[in-house]
């Protein structure tokens, strides 16, 4: 384990790359007005909830953070075009963003966070050939954790009534957005067939899909299928700060399969995505 802090100081002594780090972390569109809250304005324990589901995202942003800095000098072993390297080091700038909000959030409620974060939680890739191994990160990551992600902010930006929530979310969603089309335009690219070790490979990553989707459903608080999901309240009451209810992010979790997961798996080649799916939900109904 080792624990994520920020640095901060006044402008007269800061780091120089403490000045290049806040202007990765400046939101691409609009401003934050962190200036503009008061947590005295709230009860300590909406301020505590709020500040244990911002520190909880600051782990999961820095797991993605380490994911898409591994992946990216891969891909440049690989030899992928420069317009790839240049997309990804975007995306490695937006992780950085996005642990940097959530970790400034958490000061901003009077809960400073220090999250732990865990290095075997940072490897997800199966043990296939160097192309192989891009291929299923893009897969589980981005067609599918990204687009899962994108709708989750989507709603908990449409949920948060607290207006600092709004602002910080408002600058993960364009961010998000971007990923994952990002992630199925390089998913169709990379399923073109490379060689002989393609067809087994792909069936390999195939045959993960269904683990894959139990994982996904698991972060999102997924306990019952989708009928239970649409039919609970998706926000629970008081003060929203950028949250859902387990209804709220269990039934993102099924629109997102319905809408842009499983019938993006089929159209870049997974046919297998349907009945991977049609599996889970039974399990759970």
């Amino acid at each position: 384990m080792y624990v994520l802090k920020r640095l901060s100081g006044s402008p007269r002594d800061a780091l120089a790359l403490t000045a290049e780090h806040e202007a990765i972390a400046r939101p691409r569109k609009g401003e934050i007005r962190w200036t503009d809250f008061d947590a005295s304005a709230y009860d300590a324990s909406e301020l505590d909830a709020a500040a244990e589901l911002w520190s909880q995202r600051a782990v999961q942003e820095m797991h993605s953070l380490a994911l898409f800095t591994e992946l990216t000098s891969q891909l440049h072993l690989l030899g992928a075009p420069l317009d790839w390297s240049g997309a990804f080091a975007r995306m490695i700038a937006d992780e950085v963003r996005h642990t940097d909000l959530c970790i400034r959030m958490c000061e901003a409620l009077g809960r400073p966070a220090a999250p732990e974060i865990d290095p075997a939680r940072l490897r997800l890739l199966a043990q296939v050939s160097p192309r192989g191994h891009v291929r299923h990160t893009i897969v589980a990551a981005f067609c599918i954790g990204e687009t899962i992600s994108g709708h989750m902010f989507r709603r908990a930006l449409r949920a948060a009534t607290v207006p600092l929530a709004r602002d910080v979310l408002g600058a993960i969603v364009v961010d998000e957005t971007f990923h994952g089309e990002l992630g199925w335009e390089l998913g169709a690219l990379l399923m073109r067939s490379d060689g002989e070790v393609f067809d087994a490979e792909r069936t390999m990553l195939a045959n993960d899909l269904a683990h894959l989707f139990r994982h996904y459903a698991s972060l999102c608080c997924v306990s019952a299928g989708p009928t239970w999901a649409r039919g609970e309240p998706e926000v629970d009451e008081g003060s929203n700060f950028g949250t859902l209810s387990a209804g709220g992010y269990a039934r993102a979790f099924f629109d997102a399969m319905e809408a842009d997961v499983v019938p993006g798996l089929v159209a870049i080649g997974f046919p297998e995505a349907e009945p991977a799916y049609a599996s889970l939900v039974s399990e759970l109904s």
